[in-house]
């Protein structure tokens, strides 16, 4: 940071809280591959991005998922992000600290989703995007007369966005790394907080920042890239000329880098696209499907994007080599006892080896909150937690009926057999093999994950799973041996999910409190 001469300096110490046991996490698979974390936080780096280079401010850092936080720390101020999963922990972390006297500054989608809730854990409460009161903040707070309230009220023009400064991490710590290319989302779906953290207006980078943040997380360590925003695909022109961009760059690096993203299933309807995405390296891409049914997708503002040829929609896809991570909801008004039984049916047709269930919750703010809230259908406040729980009263079910059927679909759904007559049948469908980078070799660093995952599944993953990462494998090597990575990747995320499923501590840790 740039220093005022002759100023004292100010010490902030930024801190991203550990998340309880969740589905997100990714933990099995982090531990697998030798990292220690799923993702650093981008809004931390943001804000020293955003920081006036002629304010004397100096940073520390502490990610709780790599290093234990002193409560002791010395700083003048502290500055917290989370998301309502992470509520209770934030609250710990700035009762240590204010009890010290040291100010706590709070921001991020559980302020934003919150404030109520938020402001009594903090001194500087943050409603909204950072890029304009971050710095107007740092000056007041500097000056003597930072306000305990800031709130961005309308959108940030986000040619105004600086890229992330990663300094204080090293991307060998973490699966991913984050870039994002746009914010907004014109799908008004009820139980998503999306529109009320970053609007319906869907905004983009330049294509010349996003590259500019790519390469800085690649310089950082990444190897795989995930585009972070609610929806990659919303403007195909836009989204045709950052691929393009995308191939570009990672055709010239000697050691490519992987992207995943989150779309609609709009981008179904566009082989180009697919095939753009297949020639940039993406490998997952995670698609909010949400129900089967189009009567429960009206239920939630969602039925513009049924697709009755849906699972055609997942061939086609998968047919890139693209991995379809696939989002879906029970709990809908409009299921019945069949719905677990399609979910499983659909997932083992159309040969999607991952699937995210989630039980319909209802986050504060949102407009199914409001309308459950007005029906006298909240049954708890919101947790964060979209697995093995909800806040929301179903008329059909009792929340212990609904979550065991639940968790049963999830236990089915992973069982080693069942995941792996998905998989062989995703490896069989796909037959698009990008010649672009033939002649690229993996980084030392990739091997080393590798031997990683062989180690685990050698030593540490149950016999079954065992048996099963040597059986595809070599099946795989036989076939087509240009499948070996993408079967690697599917193994990588399965050690998670079967843990997930299996592991009585995360089973008991979200159970419903409703």
């Amino acid at each position: 940071m740039g220093r005022v001469e002759g100023a004292q300096v100010k010490r902030v110490l930024l801190v991203s809280p550990r998340s309880p046991a969740n589905f997100w996490d990714m933990r099995g698979t982090v531990q697998a591959v030798g990292a220690r974390s799923l993702m650093p936080s981008p809004a931390l780096a943001t804000l020293v991005a955003l920081t006036p280079t002629d304010l004397p401010i100096q940073y520390d850092y502490c990610d709780e998922h790599l290093d234990a936080l002193d409560p002791g720390a010395q700083c003048d101020l502290l500055a917290l992000t989370g998301f309502s999963l992470h509520g209770a922990r934030l609250a710990e972390i700035s009762a240590a600290f204010r009890a010290r006297g040291i100010p706590v500054a709070l921001g991020g989608p559980m302020a934003t989703a919150d404030p109520d809730g938020a402001r009594a854990l903090c001194d500087h409460l943050f409603m909204g995007e950072a890029e304009y009161t971050w710095p107007r903040f740092l000056r007041d707070w500097v000056a003597g007369e930072a306000r305990d309230t800031y709130a961005q009220d309308t959108a940030v023009d986000l040619k105004d966005s600086p890229a992330p400064d990663w300094r204080f991490v090293r991307g060998k710590d973490h699966l991913y790394m984050t870039v994002q290319a746009s914010r907004g989302c014109p799908n008004k779906c009820d139980f998503c907080a999306a529109q009320l953290m970053v609007g319906a207006h869907h905004r983009v980078k330049s294509i010349d920042q996003i590259m500019a943040e790519i390469e800085a997380v690649r310089r950082a360590g990444a190897e795989v890239i995930f585009f972070s925003e609610d929806n990659f695909h919303v403007r195909r022109s836009f989204t045709t000329a950052l691929l393009q961009r995308i191939i570009e760059y990672n055709t010239a690096l000697e050691n490519p880098v992987q992207f995943s993203c989150q779309a609609s299933v709009r981008i179904t309807d566009d082989e180009q696209i697919l095939q753009l995405l297949a020639d940039a390296r993406f490998s997952v891409v995670f698609l909010g499907v949400e129900s089967l049914r189009e009567r429960c997708l009206q239920e939630v503002s969602k039925g513009h994007l049924y697709r009755a040829d849906l699972a055609e929609r997942m061939r086609r896809l998968s047919s890139f080599g693209l991995l379809p991570f696939i989002g879906m909801m029970v709990g809908f008004d409009n299921d019945d006892e069949h719905t677990f039984e399609e979910i499983e049916d659909f997932l083992e047709q159309t040969g999607s080896p991952l699937c995210s269930i989630s039980i319909l919750t209802a986050p504060d703010g949102t407009p199914l909150y409001e309308r459950m809230a007005a029906a006298d259908r909240i049954a708890a406040p919101f947790s964060g937690r979209w697995h093995f729980s909800s806040n929301i009263r179903h008329p059909r079910w009792s929340a212990e009926e609904l979550t065991a059927r639940h968790r049963d679909l999830f236990s089915r759904l992973y069982e080693p057999a069942a995941f792996e007559r998905r998989t062989q049948r995703w490896l069989d469908g796909v037959s698009y093999f990008p010649d672009l980078y033939q002649n690229r070799r993996r980084s030392f660093r990739s091997w080393g994950k590798l031997g990683h995952l062989v180690r685990h599944y050698t030593t540490r993953a149950p016999l079954p799973l065992r048996r099963q990462f040597f059986r595809m494998l070599y099946r795989t090597l036989r076939a087509d041996p240009r499948l070996t990575r993408k079967v690697i990747t599917v193994l990588t995320q399965y050690l998670h999910y079967h843990s997930f499923v299996s592991d009585p501590d995360w089973r008991t840790s979200t159970r419903s409190s409703t």
